[in-house]
């Protein structure tokens, strides 16, 4: 708990810490982006080999292609949720810095 007003020193070096903090998690989103990317792109191709590889109705051959690249498709879907998870930190961390600024600009206006 607070016992006295917030400084704006306090105020800024907060906001670099956030804009740090900001500058890291953006540079692992892109790491996330490229990874999921990828891991989509492999599944696709190897989803098509195998529906055309196989036998059978298109149901049959859609089943197929789904039980081949199960594990494949699990990886997608985590590097996809670990990405919207990152998205989510960076719009935490925006809406804090945010946050930071107007308070910054009520501190100068009280000084």
């Amino acid at each position: 708990m607070r016992s006295a007003p917030i400084s704006l020193a306090e105020v800024e070096q907060n906001i670099i810490r956030l804009v740090e903090e900001l500058e890291e998690h953006t540079e692992a989103f892109e790491v996330l982006a490229v990874d999921q990317a990828k891991k989509e792109a492999r599944y696709k191709a190897s989803w098509a080999k195998e529906y055309l590889a196989a036998n059978g109705s298109i149901k049959e051959r859609e089943s197929w292609a789904d039980y081949k690249l199960s594990d494949e498709h699990y990886a997608v879907k985590i590097a996809d949720a670990l990405l919207k998870a990152k998205k989510e930190k960076l719009n935490s961390l925006r809406t804090a810095l945010d946050s930071l600024r107007t308070l910054a600009a009520n501190v100068r206006a009280q000084t």
